[in-house]
């Protein structure tokens, strides 16, 4: 049930939005001076008339400000074959305007209403499921315009097969009188604007309204595409595969950096093992040097100390070998005293006790004779 009355008020707030959108693109047209003019020209209304195609283009400005409710009147001066004239001075054409004018007010005034019963309408459309608005309202604009396009398609068949039957028709249908219908002899509006004129203003407005309500036609479709339970499945399964794929990505990129940072920190430590290393043996090294250093000193310390050794006992030796010699005649006798009284003998000190290099002194030695021996 809420569907019903939510694509139900969007389809009629969809007509409104078509008939809006009809009506806008009228006053675009009949406003595009660019237009008027190469109608103008393309017609050569001008040679016909006699008169410029800029004073063409001002009178039908003036009708369009007269029509719309911005200008009090229809009367413009013009130049007709080099001659001063009002441009409508046929009597009739003014009243016929002037019905044209409550017809265009009116259903300005009815535009301006519209709007306001439109936005009612899609808001409400909206509030009765929101969740689902989007869809419904999508439906609810292909269906008002699926029900335009007919009509207009209609219409404009008719139009092209016979505009004069088609453009009959709609005088008859919208004035309740014949003011519409103009002496071409007597008026210079009926002149000015003839029947391809209109036909080509319709074919315009036709052509600005058509090309807004396709747009809108494809945008509905697009909604209606993308808001389908299909398309939601497809749209999560697509999301799926992108976030595993994505997860993926990332798990290799995790690894990628995992495996490079343990490269760098193995390397680092590498390094500074092999920094380790390489300062232990250079320590290791520095000992062993100094040690060998060490050894070779005590070396020569012990070749020194036995040189020194044998320099001793070679110096002792030599005075030894001299010492007989120098010794003095005299105490002689005394060592034969002491040979002859044994009881009291001194004992010379020994040759390998005395220093190297110096002669032995002579002491005096007392013995129980009371001599002194030098």
């Amino acid at each position: 049930m809420r569907k019903l009355i939510s694509v139900g008020m969007a389809t009629l707030a969809s007509m409104l939005l078509i008939l809006i959108m009809v009506f806008t693109s009228i006053g675009f047209v009949i406003n595009d001076d660019t237009f008027v003019n190469n109608e103008f020209t393309k017609l050569a209304i001008s040679s016909k008339m006699g008169i410029s195609n800029s004073d063409l283009v001002t009178s039908f400005n003036r009708l369009v400000d007269y029509m719309e409710g911005d200008a009090s009147d229809i009367n413009v001066t013009v130049t007709v074959n080099g001659e001063q004239k009002q441009m409508f001075d046929y009597p009739q054409e003014e009243e016929h305007m002037a019905d044209v004018q409550k017809i265009y007010t009116s259903i300005a005034s009815y535009r301006d209403v519209g709007v306001l019963v439109m936005l009612i309408l899609f808001l409400f459309a909206a509030v009765v499921n929101f969740r689902k608005a989007p869809q419904y309202l999508a439906q609810g604009y292909l269906s008002g315009s699926f029900v335009f396009l007919l009509i207009f398609g209609f219409l404009g068949t008719w139009a092209a097969l016979d505009f004069t039957n088609f453009w009959t028709f709609f005088h008859e249908m919208l004035f309740w009188n014949d003011l519409w219908l103009f002496d071409g002899t007597q008026s210079r509006m009926i002149n000015m604007l003839p029947e391809q004129i209109f036909a080509d203003i319709i074919a315009q407005i036709g052509l600005y309204a058509g090309i807004v309500i396709v747009v809108l036609i494809a945008l509905s479709i697009l909604a209606l595409v993308l808001s389908s339970d299909g398309y939601k499945r497809r749209k999560a399964v697509a999301i799926a595969r992108k976030k595993a794929r994505d997860n993926a990505t990332s798990a290799r990129k995790k690894a990628r950096d995992d495996a490079r940072k343990a490269a760098e920190e193995e390397k680092r430590l590498a390094e500074k093992r092999a920094r380790i290393a390489a300062h232990k043996a250079k320590k290791q090294a520095a000992a062993e040097a100094a040690a060998q250093e060490t050894e070779q000193e005590r070396l020569r310390e012990e070749k020194r100390a036995k040189k020194r050794a044998a320099a001793e006992a070679a110096a002792a030796q030599e005075q030894q070998q001299k010492a007989p010699q120098s010794a003095p005649r005299e105490a002689r006798p005394a060592r034969a005293e002491q040979a002859q009284s044994p009881q009291k003998q001194v004992p010379r000190p020994a040759q390998s006790e005395r220093p190297a290099g110096k002669p032995a002194k002579k002491k005096n030695v007392h013995d129980d004779t009371g001599f002194l021996d030098d």
